[in-house]
This record gives C-alpha cells, sequence and structure tokens, in this order.
C-alpha cells in the first residue's frame, strides 16, 4: 500500500515539475545567463578601464543618490535626464561634479561630499554615468 501512495506522489510530483518547466520555456544555460543584457545600467560592466573605475567610484560613493534620484539627482535609468545634461558637455558635467551646484532640480555636494576623491576619479565615475544611462536606452 505504501509502494503505491509513494508511486502516485512521485507520478504526481512529476507532473507538476514538468509543468513548471514547461511554463518557463526552455531551461537556460550559463551561456545563455552570459548573454543576457543587465537589469540595471548600474549592472553593465564597460570593457574601457576608465569606465570600469568610474564604475566602481559610482557603486561607492554615488550610488546611493543616482540609483535612487536622493536630493533630485538623475537616477542612472533615466537616460533621457543624463542626455538633457550632456548637452553641455562631458567637461561641464565633471567640473559640476567636482564643485558642486545647486540646480533647478537638486542639489549636487561638490564631490558628491566625498572629499577625498580626486578629480580624474569624479570624471571617470561621470564618464560611466553617461555611458551607463546610455546602455539603459539600448536595453
Amino acid at each position: 500500500m505504501k509502494l503505491q501512495r509513494s508511486a502516485a506522489s512521485a507520478a504526481a510530483l512529476m507532473v507538476v515539475a514538468g509543468s513548471l518547466v514547461s511554463c518557463g520555456g526552455p531551461a537556460k544555460t550559463a551561456s545563455d545567463s552570459e548573454k543576457t543584457e543587465p537589469a540595471h545600467p548600474w549592472d553593465w560592466t564597460p570593457e574601457d578601464p576608465t569606465l570600469l573605475e568610474g564604475k566602481e567610484v559610482y557603486r561607492q560613493e554615488c550610488a546611493l543618490c543616482h540609483n535612487e534620484g536622493e536630493e533630485g539627482a538623475p537616477r542612472l535609468n533615466e537616460p533621457e535626464e543624463w542626455a538633457k545634461r550632456s548637452e553641455k558637455g562631458i567637461d561641464a558635467m565633471v567640473r559640476k561634479a567636482i564643485e558642486g551646484f545647486i540646480g533647478p532640480d537638486g542639489e549636487m555636494p561638490a564631490r558628491g561630499g566625498s572629499d577625498y576623491l580626486t578629480d580624474e576619479e569624479m570624471a571617470s565615475a561621470v564618464e560611466f554615468m553617461v555611458a551607463a544611462s546610455e546602455q539603459a536606452l539600448t536595453n
């Protein structure tokens, strides 16, 4: 009797498992996951070493505000906001990030409030944010 119940339970489990697999389509392999685009611009990994450095600075120092749009900061997943700012040129954007400014949408503290960041680190972070926001347009 126990054997029949176990066999019936196993068969039912196989039917349920089979239907779950079929709902999701074919199983994904590791190579499939490597080909997928990042879910968010901040997940993008650039090949350029300067942008990679900028990503690290962004992750450690800028993400708190620019992931969520704190204090009016342009969110990384809002490419139209970054495109609008990019019209003024990357040099102007870097200068504002280094010196800080008060704008109509909010305030950017000098060096994002991290006085120890170098001009080069600030520039690489800004360049990463602009490039990552452009990635959001292509995904």
